[in-house]
């Protein structure tokens, strides 16, 4: 079963523009991850984003870690709080 990372981030009054460059900039990296099948990153409020992942299974959602904490580090400057990542079972259709 394919796995379903989503991760909710608080982005900083006046800083979505400069976080959604940020995470463009990370595509390619992003896309280079073991067992990544799709991504994606939606404004889900006036200061959120959420992005999405779909994994082939739940072993591959979980070792994108040092990936993710890499981007976090990055977007610290840019990011109110802590973002909440949760890993669950899903179902991808394409």
């Amino acid at each position: 079963m394919a796995a379903i990372s989503r991760t909710v981030i608080n982005i900083k009054e006046g800083k979505m523009e400069e976080a959604y460059k940020l995470l463009d900039s990370k595509t390619q990296m992003i896309s280079d991850i073991h067992g990544l099948i799709g991504f994606l990153i939606a404004q889900t409020g006036e200061n959120e984003l959420t992005g999405m992942g779909v994994y082939e299974n739940t072993k591959s959602a979980e070792a994108v870690a040092p990936v993710f904490r890499e981007v976090m580090g990055e977007m610290a400057p840019l990011v109110d709080g802590q973002p909440e990542r949760g890993i669950y079972p899903g179902i991808w259709v394409s």
